[in-house]
């Protein structure tokens, strides 16, 4: 899910900016944090690495067919063009990603960490 990206993306960005949101612990010095995210996300990405998956979203149809006529003189001359079948959308995504996401924040969360927004 891109949004579950997003969110670590801004979380992480947030505790490295000092903007007042993301992961804090007050007896640790920025480097130290720094140290520990980095050391929490390489331990949630063994446990789940990247496993992109391509799905399919929604389903296929057919186009209608379409006949056209032509009159020339007396004579009418028609042709049909046969619908053509449109197969569904499909999107890649990390199907760990979730998973991922929630083992970095345990990991966070067992070395004194609390979240801050």
């Amino acid at each position: 899910m891109k949004g579950g990206k997003l969110l670590l993306a801004v979380a992480v960005v947030g505790a490295l900016a000092g903007c007042g949101m993301g992961w804090t612990r007050p007896d640790v010095t920025h480097a130290e944090g720094e140290r520990d995210i980095f050391a929490c996300k390489q331990q949630a990405l063994q446990m789940y690495p990247v496993e992109m998956v391509q799905t399919t979203v929604g389903s296929g149809y057919q186009t209608p067919a379409q006949t056209m006529c032509n009159t020339y003189g007396g004579q009418t001359d028609c042709t049909t063009y046969g619908g053509n079948y449109v197969p569904p959308a499909t999107t890649t995504q990390d199907e760990n990603l979730n998973s991922r996401n929630i083992a970095f924040s345990e990991c966070m969360e067992s070395l004194g960490y609390k979240w801050k927004w």
